[in-house]
């Protein structure tokens, strides 16, 4: 049986949605680049209030709130 995909913000405007991480966890990034995704969530200081991940660096959530 295969895993489910996770959701991703379809309705965030940001033009660098691409780079947020539920958009990346959708597309299976920390799968096939597992070292480059613990970079950008290890010592993370910022959640994203939609989706409850979490960053190092604000720039990589739709909704990011400082830890």
């Amino acid at each position: 049986m295969s895993e489910k995909k996770p959701d991703h913000n379809t309705e965030c405007t940001d033009d660098k949605h691409g780079e947020h991480l539920c958009f990346l966890m959708y597309e299976g990034y920390h799968y096939e680049h597992r070292a480059d995704y613990k970079a950008l969530v290890q010592d993370a200081e910022y959640i994203c209030r939609n989706c409850s991940r979490t960053a190092k660096d604000a720039a990589r959530l739709c909704a990011p709130e400082k830890l």
